[in-house]
């Protein structure tokens, strides 16, 4: 390679360094509650592809944490402007894009993420982020036909009968481990939720193992609704967690005043109909 081309090569890739380092340090970053009340406008992070909760339609977002944020919002006198992203591969990945460094292909933080795991864990590996007001609890459940399945079924039912489930969840790790694989020819794994929906409504599959409120929200889309139990699952790793926000640490004025917020909107009954909005069963973290 000449001296003019090797040049040139090493003033491109400066020249690209410097435009990346540019493009990571534009945009937003996390605010105090003061700097989002003078602005009139609280920037709310959630997720893409996540409904009931959360989805665009038409460049428009919607689902029950889009109402949850404008109620949040509205509660502080302020605009909500959403910022749906894409899930990362940990939930760890997720904060370090979404709350205290932004994504790597730039964009900045927002003020609030909804959508957050709150677990004791959880926060103490991310320090830089204060995680916590929680406003619900997610359920895993087995949705039946109780004409196929009974009214109370448990899992050894499925030694005979189909039983539905999304590849690679929790839920399909507990029906393909248990009694050491007993049940592995009677699940039907899918990968789109819209199948396991389509399976289930036709009785193709007596039963569907899964989160309650996914299960929920597929089956309004389909004016249809299930019958679920909560059988004993020895071994599965939780069956439930609650979820809750996560701002900036240096940002905790904001997370005491969003907590305010929810408590209001929770103790006034309006979270519940939020959720019946999009058919979900609202269900309240324990205290």
């Amino acid at each position: 390679m000449s001296r003019g081309a090797r040049r040139w090569r090493f003033m491109t890739t400066i020249v690209a360094a410097v435009l990346c380092a540019a493009t990571l340090t534009t945009g937003a970053e996390a605010r105090p509650l003061d700097e989002v009340v003078a602005s009139k406008n609280i920037r709310i992070v959630t997720y893409l592809d996540n409904l009931p909760f959360s989805d665009e339609k038409d460049g428009k977002p919607f689902g029950i944490e889009i109402d949850l944020g404008r109620a949040i919002a509205r509660e502080l006198g302020v605009d909500a402007e959403f910022v749906l992203r894409m899930q990362g591969e940990t939930a760890d990945d997720d904060l370090r894009a979404n709350v205290w460094r932004g994504p790597l292909t730039g964009g900045g933080v927002g003020d609030v993420m909804l959508h957050v795991p709150v677990d004791r864990e959880f926060a103490l590996r991310n320090k830089e982020a204060v995680i916590g007001n929680p406003y619900f609890q997610q359920r895993i459940v087995l949705a039946i036909h109780p004409e196929l399945t009974g009214e109370q079924p448990n899992f050894d039912i499925f030694k005979e009968k189909k039983v539905s489930v999304q590849l690679g969840t929790v839920a399909d790790y507990f029906l393909m481990r248990y009694e050491d694989g007993a049940l592995i020819d009677n699940i039907s794994h899918f990968v789109k939720p819209e199948a396991g929906a389509k399976e289930f409504l036709s009785k193709e599959t007596s039963a569907w193992l899964g989160i309650r409120s996914d299960i929920e929200g597929l089956l309004r889309s389909s004016d249809a609704e299930a019958v679920f139990v909560e059988p004993q699952m020895d071994g599965i790793v939780r069956t439930n967690w609650v979820l809750g926000t996560a701002v900036n640490e240096k940002s905790r004025d904001l997370q005491y005043a969003i907590g305010a917020a929810i408590d209001k909107i929770t103790e006034s009954g309006e979270i519940e109909k939020i959720y019946a909005k999009y058919g979900v069963t609202y269900i309240r973290p324990p205290l």
